[in-house]
């Protein structure tokens, strides 16, 4: 996790690979961290609703006070019960509205100086949407990071995500990193050809 930590600290968009089976504690890790840094953090969940997280990280001893909330299942399960926003959280319809997510992530960006992003998970995306859509959408937000000096994390299950998919997103970030590599080792995109990576020990 230090290590992560380190990379997301250089102000790069990364994608980060975690095995199922640490999948959840190294996510808790990950804003535990981050909340440490005193920044306000952009989390958008596509795998759980809002209260859930908070709950989870209330029970962690995790603040959410500097993390603000793009909650892409609240409004789908609630059968209308939710159809509002506020300054801490904004309700997507579905995990299927990629411009939603997109035009909420820069409402916050605009509204507050937002200094993470992350978003758990591809994989969830993956299992709503085209990847050819999800392609577009991590393209154009990623661009919007760079641009706002906003470090990006994009979150995938190791099990869920296949080497020819991850080599179509490693062109918009600027790393790679498996969280609980077999060997200790992480990739990194070489300028150059896109289905090409070099691999440099830790």
């Amino acid at each position: 996790m230090d290590k992560i930590i380190s990379d997301i600290q250089k102000k790069q968009n990364i994608i980060l690979i975690i095995p199922e089976e640490k999948y959840q504690n190294t996510l808790m890790m990950l804003l535990e961290q981050l909340e440490k840094e005193k920044k306000n953090i952009c989390f958008v969940s596509a795998n759980k609703t809002k209260d859930a997280l908070e709950k989870e990280l209330k029970e962690k001893k995790i603040s959410t006070e500097k993390i603000f909330f793009v909650d892409c299942v609240s409004k789908s399960i609630s059968k209308g019960k939710i159809s509002w926003s506020d300054e801490k959280t904004q309700y997507i319809d579905n995990p299927t509205s990629l411009t939603q997510i997109s035009l909420a992530i820069f409402k916050l960006m605009e509204n507050t100086k937002i200094d993470f992003l992350v978003l758990d998970s591809i994989n969830t995306l993956l299992i709503y949407n085209e990847e050819k859509e999800i392609l577009k959408f991590v393209h154009h937000t990623t661009a919007k990071l760079k641009a706002n000096n906003i470090t990006g994390i994009f979150t995938s299950l190791k099990e869920g995500i296949n080497e020819k998919s991850l080599k179509n997103f490693s062109q918009f970030v600027d790393k790679i990193i498996e969280s609980d590599p077999p060997v200790q080792k992480e990739f990194v995109r070489k300028k150059g050809p896109l289905d090409s990576f070099e691999e440099i020990k830790l």
